[in-house]
């Protein structure tokens, strides 16, 4: 079974294996890591964890975008969790840093530098090029040879990754970038009594096979769960909080990302001010918050009959039982 709780920030600890690839001149260029292969039609639930490293001695800007590239089919959300890098994104360049969130769509050419090192975790859907990595990973151990083997890459096949020309740049602010995302610029939000909802990467730029939602959710707040018939997977940004679930109870902070199996009741307590999102997002949270303030404003006695509220939550397949302010 999956574990319910992996720590990114502890790789040994989390039995996260690394593969490191180096420049010509020895320097390391990344340092990458297969956390979770993708499930499902869609190769969802997909997670790395990669140091994509400061740009080697001597290497410029320029010189550093030459791993520009796009993706036919497949789909990546990225976090910036340390550091700064430049980002382009179909000719036009910014640079983005940490609490940065980068959502990039199939077939948005895009490439990256980094200024210093960035901890840069990826969650993908579509994407063949990694949703049999621990797999691929693991024969590369026990062979004892490079991931850049050429024979061995030939023997893999080719994957979703065609790359492109030295792009040719225009800079513009971060803010104008539609790719990089921030929490404090969702496209929405709704406040709750303990807890701010914001919808960070609508399923509209996900090939309507999910959506990002951030939950802002104050210490003592916890959110309960019943039957649900999909998998969840949540990613803790900031803050810790308490997974319960089978009787147990377990912890996860900063940077830990939380697995619950189909079907099984649990809850989340925010141990103190938390952000915490879904990254399964299989709930169509936008579309349910949508109608739920519409109601708010247009009928509000509807939010006192349980019946109304029980369909709303079943038309858009929200299985939150409740939401309890400690």
């Amino acid at each position: 079974m999956i574990p319910f709780i992996i720590d990114l920030d502890d790789h040994e600890g989390s039995g996260i294996r690394d593969f490191t690839r180096y420049h010509a001149n020895g320097e390391r260029e990344e340092v990458m890591s297969a956390v979770l292969d993708g499930e499902g039609a869609h190769g969802h639930y997909n997670i790395t964890d990669t140091v994509m490293c400061k740009m080697p001695t001597g290497v410029t800007v320029e010189e550093a975008l030459k791993m520009n590239h796009v993706h036919v089919n497949g789909f990546e959300t990225f976090f910036v969790d340390s550091g700064s890098m430049y980002l382009v994104v179909d000719g036009y360049r910014t640079v983005i840093h940490e609490g940065d969130i980068v959502h990039l769509q199939a077939g948005q050419t895009h490439g990256m530098a980094s200024i210093e090192d960035v901890k840069w975790r990826g969650f993908f859907h579509d994407l063949d090029s990694f949703n049999d990595a621990i797999e691929v990973n693991e024969v590369l151990s026990r062979l004892g040879i490079d991931m850049m083997d050429p024979d061995f890459s030939k023997a893999k096949g080719p994957r979703d990754f065609i790359r492109m020309e030295p792009p040719v740049c225009t800079d513009i602010p971060v803010e104008q970038m539609a790719a990089v995302k921030h929490p404090s610029r969702p496209h929405s939000a709704y406040q709750f009594d303990g807890v701010t909802v914001k919808l960070i990467v609508p399923r509209w730029e996900n090939a309507g096979v999910s959506e990002v939602i951030l939950a802002e959710m104050d210490a003592g707040t916890s959110i309960h769960w019943g039957y649900h018939r999909n998998r969840e997977q949540y990613y803790v940004r900031k803050g810790k909080v308490k997974l319960s679930i089978f009787g147990e109870e377990h912890i996860a902070g900063k940077a830990c990302v939380i697995n619950v199996p189909k079907l099984a009741p649990f809850s989340l307590t925010a141990l103190e001010d938390a952000e915490v999102y879904d990254m399964g997002g299989q709930t169509r949270w936008s579309a349910f918050l949508q109608d739920y303030r519409s109601i708010q404003v247009n009928d509000p006695a509807r939010l006192q009959d349980p019946d109304a509220m029980a369909a709303l939550k079943e038309k858009f397949g929200v299985e939150v039982k409740e939401i309890v302010k400690g």
